[in-house]
């Protein structure tokens, strides 16, 4: 594969940071380390020959609701602005660090300016007089010697595939799109849909694919998930996910209908079973989830080492383009993986198109997602054209699949 994790920077106080620190740097705390002020730097020789490099930081923001929410993050190298985001939570960034930035340098400065560091004192009862922006965990720095996904053809960026079609005059909205979807790819609805795999961050999409009567096994088609968790997941292969000890059923809903939910405390997952409490056991439930997790840990392995689905991500709330193409790196540490993300649309021309952000990463756009308290009412046409979109762009870039 061309990715290869050249330098890894621990930001623990019994970590290897105080070799490649500047300024804009608190003394390290045990897991991680505080930029303060305005601006802080790394230091790191970065090889010449190189196509490129990513950056990856596992960041905290300081934030203060509804004060400070959260912290912007403006990341240069050599004062060439690489990526710049709001950050309200725990994250995974990456950036790309092209060539021309760093070919003709001895060392390489990595700047990360953060305007709105803040001192707790300021906003809280706390009595740190710090001027706190973010903390880092960890700082890795990956060598590209080609495209992070590889392919027989490279999709160009930015090519955009229309979410318009012809609709009959009188048509039931699902016999109209399948249709369209049988004339374009030859498949039914069915079909089409189990060409992908949710990656969460809710059950919207495997609703979607029950709505067309699909049911693919999928280890996180019914799951909540925060996408730093994702990614920690997928870059730990999700070992040892099903241990009895990390499960823990829980009880949701009002009255008869309550049903249990299982928490994963190891990755973070919380995912529907569609048993009420009266239909069986907690206790019995733990072990027979246990046993599924680990079939379907299994099986999402050899999916993402077979390549040949499209892995969909969406989440209701803003996620930055520095989170996603973590995802996207951490999928394709297992081969050349397709991912789709997908946002609500900014527009009615927007809505059912599919863009091309880099070979094999796509984003594509619905008018609406579902409300947070019912999943259900999902925008199915949308959704949909996207997935046609989108398997015609997979079916450009992996012709040996059609």
């Amino acid at each position: 594969m061309p990715v290869d994790l050249e330098l890894s920077i621990d930001f623990k106080s019994s970590g290897n940071s105080q070799s490649y620190l500047a300024g804009g740097w608190a003394r390290a705390e045990g897991e991680f380390t505080w930029m303060i002020g305005g601006e802080s730097q790394i230091l790191v020789r970065l090889d010449p020959e190189a196509n490129a490099y990513l950056l990856v930081l596992d960041a905290t923001p300081f934030a203060h609701a509804p004060d400070l929410p959260s912290q912007r993050l403006i990341v240069s190298a050599n004062n060439g602005v690489v990526g710049s985001c709001n950050v309200s939570r725990p994250s995974i960034l990456a950036y790309k660090l092209p060539n021309p930035l760093f070919r003709e340098a001895r060392r390489t400065v990595i700047t990360l300016q953060h305007p709105d560091a803040a001192r707790p004192m300021d906003i809280s009862e706390s009595r740190d007089d710090r001027s706190l922006a973010l903390s880092i965990a960890s700082a890795r720095f990956y060598r590209l010697t080609g495209d992070v996904f590889t392919s027989p053809v490279t999709l160009p960026s930015g090519l955009l595939l229309p979410g318009t079609y012809a609709r009959d005059a009188g048509q039931p909205e699902l016999e109209d799109i399948s249709q369209y979807v049988k004339q374009q790819t030859g498949l039914t609805t069915t079909q089409l849909v189990m060409q992908f795999e949710s990656l969460g961050e809710n059950c919207e999409f495997g609703l979607l694919q029950r709505r067309c009567d699909a049911e693919p096994l999928g280890l996180l088609r019914f799951s909540s998930t925060f996408i730093r968790d994702l990614v920690r997941g997928l870059d730990a292969g999700f070992e040892g996910i099903g241990t009895p000890e990390d499960i823990e059923p829980r009880l949701e809903g009002m009255g008869n209908e309550k049903e249990y939910m299982i928490a994963d405390r190891r990755y973070g997952l919380l995912y529907h079973t569609f048993v009420l409490e009266h239909q069986r056991s907690a206790w019995l439930l733990k072990e027979q989830e246990s046993t599924r997790l680990k079939f379907l840990h299994r099986k999402f392995m050899e999916e993402l080492e077979a390549h040949e689905k499209i892995f969909v991500y969406k989440q209701n709330d803003q996620v930055s383009r520095e989170e996603v193409r973590a995802l996207f790196l951490a999928l394709n540490r297992f081969g050349p993986n397709t991912l789709l993300w997908v946002l609500p649309a900014e527009s009615p021309a927007q809505v059912g198109t599919v863009e091309v952000l880099e070979n094999g990463w796509f984003r594509g756009y619905v008018d609406r997602f579902a409300p947070a308290d019912n999943a259900h009412d999902l925008s199915l046409n949308a959704w949909l054209r996207v997935c046609l979109n989108a398997y015609r762009l997979m079916q450009i870039q992996k012709p040996a699949a059609a």
